[in-house]
């Protein structure tokens, strides 16, 4: 497999799954750490592992810029400090469930940390076990409100959260 950088997010993301990798997640190349909503307006930057064939034990991560944005000179945060809504990361694809938007990792130096509730549901809720997720988001982790890590699966004749 090639690679994704300059790639629609939403494209690279279904490529990636149709290769059978374990999971895909994303983040936010710029300091702002932005949520991703529609996967359609977002385009993949770089990606860990690099280009090269994957396995169904692949966990694969892009770093993103919204369309339109330089991969080479992401936004900053202003000199407040203060960033856009936080978040990251998995997901795309549609369902007969409830949808979520956002994200849920982001790697580097070769740790995962997750966001508290990085993936959230479009009322902007936090996901809790049990709960429908989507086709797209099978594989993706996040956390609850209260911090406790959460992962898409099919389970009891659905995809749903689970701890």
């Amino acid at each position: 497999m090639g690679t994704y950088a300059g790639w629609n997010l939403g494209k690279a993301v279904a490529d990636a799954r149709g290769h059978h990798v374990k999971s895909v997640s994303y983040a936010d190349a710029s300091e702002l750490r932005r949520s991703v909503v529609h996967t359609s307006n977002w385009k993949v930057c770089s990606q860990s592992p690099s280009a090269g064939t994957y396995g169904t034990s692949t966990k694969l991560s892009f770093k993103i810029v919204e369309a339109g944005e330089s991969c080479a000179h992401p936004p900053r945060a202003s000199s407040s400090g203060k960033s856009s809504s936080g978040g990251s990361s998995s997901s795309g694809g549609s369902g007969g469930s409830s949808s979520s938007s956002g994200g849920s990792t982001a790697t580097g130096g070769g740790s995962t940390t997750t966001q508290v509730c990085s993936i959230r549901s479009n009322a902007g809720n936090c996901y809790r076990a049990g709960q429908f997720c989507r086709n797209a988001d099978v594989g993706a982790t996040t956390t609850d409100a209260a911090g406790r890590k959460i992962t898409c699966s099919y389970q009891a004749s659905a995809n749903r959260w689970h701890y």
